[in-house]
């Protein structure tokens, strides 16, 4: 990599990384390009040639954020499938209260501002659906889930439960600890039904462990009506 690429790329870096820490500090609304300049260090002008607008600019940054916790999933090499989904749901519920600030005031955001909520939403889901699309073809290719699936929508539907579970606890409607418990039991809950063989068996023991964690069933149910619209 050369001087100039890797300068660019540090620049970019500096500037997500601004853009981060400014919508947990002030939260989404009030960051400005001028304060986005002046903790990137870079100019007004130079934010808009490399990213066209706020808009655009922070989208990227929720974007790297996500794909940022998604890297974070560890799972062994010979391991695929089921075990990657459930990595990738605890590493979502652990990681998300340790950026608590950034992660609310973004929730805030998507709640109260209905023009870009849309945007926002198909970054964040989107991205998290595309990881999941590709464990639930290799569940299927290892006969771990029914032939008939499709893996997309059903993606889109755990994206979605996952998306739901994180507005509760950002709203105060879940602990911590009620977090992890409900996004597992709500992952497996929707797959269960679809599952074969050991995953099954996988799955209806997640069920077992975590059922005690969705006390707050009615608040999740008032937030997926919400986000269908009704």
């Amino acid at each position: 990599m050369g001087l100039v690429v890797r300068q660019r790329e540090e620049r970019r870096r500096r500037i997500l990384e601004a853009a981060r820490s400014l919508i947990a500090d002030r939260g989404y609304d009030a960051v400005t390009m001028r304060d986005l300049a002046e903790r990137g260090l870079v100019s007004v002008p130079t934010l808009y040639a490399l990213f066209g607008s706020k808009n655009e600019l922070l989208s990227v940054a929720v974007e790297s954020y996500f794909a940022d916790l998604v890297g974070m999933v560890e799972v062994g090499e010979s391991e695929s499938g089921l075990p990657r989904i459930i990595s990738l749901v605890e590493t979502l519920s652990r990681e998300t209260p340790r950026h608590a600030a950034y992660t609310r005031s973004l929730v805030t955001f998507m709640r109260d501002a209905s023009e870009t909520t849309g945007k926002f939403n198909d970054v964040v889901a989107g991205g998290l659906s595309d990881e999941l699309t590709g464990a639930l073809e290799e569940m299927r290719e290892n006969r771990q889930l029914v032939q008939w699936a499709n893996p997309r929508p059903l993606a889109e539907r755990l994206a979605g439960q996952i998306s739901i579970t994180t507005f509760a606890w950002a709203l105060h409607q879940l602990s911590d600890e009620e977090l992890v418990g409900t996004m597992l039991y709500g992952t497996a809950v929707t797959l269960l039904g679809l599952a074969r063989g050991g995953a099954a068996k996988d799955l209806e023991a997640l069920v077992r462990e975590h059922q005690g964690a969705v006390s707050n069933a009615a608040g999740l149910q008032l937030l997926a009506k919400r986000s269908d619209g009704s």
